[in-house]
C-alpha cells in the first residue's frame, strides 16, 4: 500500500498483508541499523584522522553527548506510539508539541548543568572549556527532535521515519568527520556536532509543519499526567542502561586519562551482536505473551528455552570468534597505535557471550516491568563498584574486567527474576546445556585456530584469515554434532520445530514431543 500523500491524514487502520508489515518493519530496522552503525563508522574515521590525544578528547565528549541525549528524552517520544491513535486528528500536533516541550525543558536543564561544569572540566587534562558550550547547544536542540521518528511511525509513515533516520545519520557523520578530514581539531568536530543538531532541529520543525494539521484542538484534560505516568518508568530504565554503558568510560577518563581514547576503541559495541538477541526475541514474542495471557507459564518457558538454545549456537561462536581476532581487528581497523586496547576489547566482547536472548522480553510479557528497572539498577550498582575499583587499581584493563564481572552478577540476578516469572528455578529457566556446549565448542575452536595461526602466519591480515579459516569449520562441525531437533508446541497447539541443542536434560518439559 503506498504512503498516504495527504499530510495529517494517516491511512485507515485496516489489517495489512504480511508483506506490507514486513516492508514497514524492514524500513524501520534499516533506519535504526544506520543509527547504530554510524557510531562505529565515526569512531573508525576519527581514530584514523585525529591524533591519539585529540581522539581521547572527542571520545569523552561523544560519550557525554550520547548519554545526555538519551537520558534527556525521558523516553517520552515512545509514548507517541501509544497515545497518537487515541486522540483526534486535530489534537495530534498538540500532542507532539506537548511531548517535545517537556523534552525541550529537560534538554535545557541538562545543557545548563553542562555549562555550569565547564570551569571544572575545562581545567582537566582534556581542556574542554571551548567545546562544552557548543556541546550543550547541540544537546538542547537534539533532544526534542527525538519525537520525529515515533511521530511519523504513529501516523503510519514508516518509510519516511526510516528516511528521517538515514538522512540525519548521514548529516551527523558528515558534520563530525569532515572537520577532522580537513585537519581541524576537536573543537571543530564539536562545532560540526552542533551544526548537525541545528539541521536536525530545522528538519524536525518541517516534519511537524508538513505532517500534522495546522488547526489543532486542545488535548483532553489530564493527558500530560497520563503521558508522564506511562513514559517515565521506562525512561528511568533506559537512563540506567545508558549510564551502564558510559560509567566505565568515565572511570577510565578519571583514573587512567592517558588511555581514554584507547578504551573508547576497545569498548565499541558491535552492531550485529547487539541486534541478534532482539531479532531472536521477535521470533517468539507473540507465543510467549499468549502463553502468559493463558496462564500457561510452563508453555512460555518452552519458547524461551527454544530461543535461547538456538541463539546460543549463533551468538556464542560469533562472540568467541571476535575475541579470537581481536588483535587483528584493532591493528587493521583502528591502527597499531591502539594495540594496548586488545585485552580490554576481548574482555568487553566477552560480555556478549551471555547475550543470547533479550531477557526483558519475558519480564515484559509477564507484566513484570518493575523487575526490568530493578535488574538495570543491579547492573548499574555492580558496574559502579566493580568497574570503579578495577579502573582505580588497573586502569582500563581493570575497568573492562570490572564491567565483565558486573554483567555476570546482573545476569545471574535477572535469570532469578525469569525463574520467578516462570514459577521455576534458575537451572530450568535458561538453556544452560546448549549455552555451555556452544561455549565449549567455541573454546576448542579458538584454541585450535590460535595455535595454527601462531605457527603459520606473520602479518595481521594473514593471521586473521587463517584464524577464521580454522575457527569456522571447527565451530560448525562441533555445533552440528551436538545438536538435536526438538519439536515444541505453538499457541494453536500444533507443533513447530526448533533446532536446539539437546537441552531435554532439564529444560524441555515432558509434554514436548521429540
Amino acid at each position: 500500500m503506498p504512503e498516504n500523500p495527504r499530510p495529517g491524514n494517516p491511512r485507515p487502520g485496516n489489517p495489512r498483508s504480511g508483506s506490507t508489515v514486513a516492508r514497514r518493519t524492514g524500513a524501520i530496522a534499516v533506519g535504526q541499523g544506520a543509527v547504530k552503525a554510524s557510531q562505529l563508522i565515526i569512531a573508525i574515521a576519527l581514530v584514523r584522522l585525529l591524533s591519539p590525544d585529540d581522539w581521547s578528547q572527542i571520545a569523552l565528549l561523544l560519550s557525554i553527548y550520547l548519554a545526555a541525549v538519551t537520558i534527556g528524552t525521558l523516553n517520552l517520544q515512545h509514548s507517541l506510539l501509544f497515545f497518537m491513535p487515541r486522540v483526534e486528528t486535530g489534537q495530534r500536533r498538540a500532542l507532539v508539541r506537548q511531548t517535545a516541550s517537556i523534552m525541550g525543558l529537560t534538554a535545557l536543564i541538562i545543557a545548563a548543568v553542562l555549562i555550569c561544569l565547564t570551569p571544572v572540566l575545562g581545567h582537566s587534562r582534556f581542556h574542554l572549556s571551548h567545546s562544552l558550550p557548543m556541546l550543550a547547544l547541540a544537546i538542547a536542540l537534539e533532544i526534542p527532535c527525538a519525537c520525529a521518528q515515533p511521530a511519523l511511525i504513529s501516523i503510519e509513515y514508516a518509510g519516511r521515519a526510516a528516511w528521517w533516520d538515514l538522512l540525519n545519520t548521514t548529516i551527523f557523520v558528515v558534520a563530525t568527520v569532515v572537520p577532522a578530514a580537513l585537519g581541524y581539531g576537536p573543537t571543530a568536530v564539536v562545532g560540526g556536532i552542533a551544526l548537525a543538531a541545528c539541521c536536525r532541529f530545522t528538519l524536525f520543525l518541517i516534519v511537524i509543519a508538513t505532517h500534522f494539521p495546522r488547526h489543532t484542538q486542545a488535548l483532553p484534560p489530564g493527558m500530560l499526567k497520563v503521558q508522564l505516568r506511562y513514559g517515565l518508568p521506562l525512561g528511568l530504565t533506559i537512563a540506567t542502561a545508558v549510564l551502564n554503558r558510559s560509567v566505565d568510560k568515565w572511570f577510565v577518563s578519571f583514573f587512567d586519562p592517558a588511555h581514554t581514547g584507547v578504551y573508547a576503541v576497545a569498548a565499541q559495541e558491535i552492531p550485529l551482536l547487539a541486534v541478534l538477541p532482539y531479532a531472536g526475541g521477535a521470533a517468539v514474542v507473540t507465543s510467549v505473551v499468549a502463553a502468559f495471557l493463558e496462564g500457561d507459564r510452563d508453555r512460555a518457558r518452552h519458547f524461551w528455552l527454544a530461543q535461547t538454545a538456538a541463539m546460543s549456537n549463533l551468538v556464542v561462536p560469533l562472540s568467541a570468534g571476535l575475541m579470537l581476532i581481536g588483535a587483528e581487528v584493532i591493528h587493521l581497523v583502528f591502527t597499531p597505535t591502539y594495540a594496548a586496547g586488545v585485552l580490554p576489547f576481548q574482555l568487553f566482547t566477552a560480555i556478549t557471550l551471555h547475550r543470547v536472548a533479550e531477557y526483558g522480553l519475558v519480564l515484559r510479557a509477564a507484566d513484570r516491568t518493575r523487575d526490568l528497572l530493578i535488574s538495570a539498577l543491579v547492573l548499574l550498582a555492580a558496574n559502579v563498584v566493580l568497574a570503579g575499583i578495577g579502573a582505580a587499581l588497573w586502569g582500563m584493563v581493570g575497568a573492562s574486567l570490572g564491567t565483565l564481572l558486573a554483567n555476570a552478577c546482573a545476569w545471574w540476578f535477572v535469570i532469578g527474576r525469569l525463574a520467578d516469572a516462570f514459577g521455576s528455578t534458575r537451572p530450568r529457566s535458561f538453556a544452560w546445556g546448549a549455552w555451555c556446549r556452544a561455549l565449549l565448542v567455541s573454546a576448542v575452536a579458538v584454541f585450535t585456530a590460535a595455535v595454527v595461526a601462531a605457527a603459520t602466519t606473520t602479518t595481521a591480515l594473514s593471521a586473521m584469515t587463517v584464524k577464521l579459516a580454522v575457527f569456522t569449520p571447527v565451530v560448525v562441525v562441533g555445533i552440528r554434532s551436538l545438536q538435536r531437533s526438538t519439536a515444541l508446541p505453538t499457541n494453536d497447539h500444533h507443533t513447530v520445530r526448533f533446532d536446539v541443542a539437546s537441552e531435554a536434560d532439564s529444560t524441555i518439559p515432558s509434554g514436548a514431543t521429540t
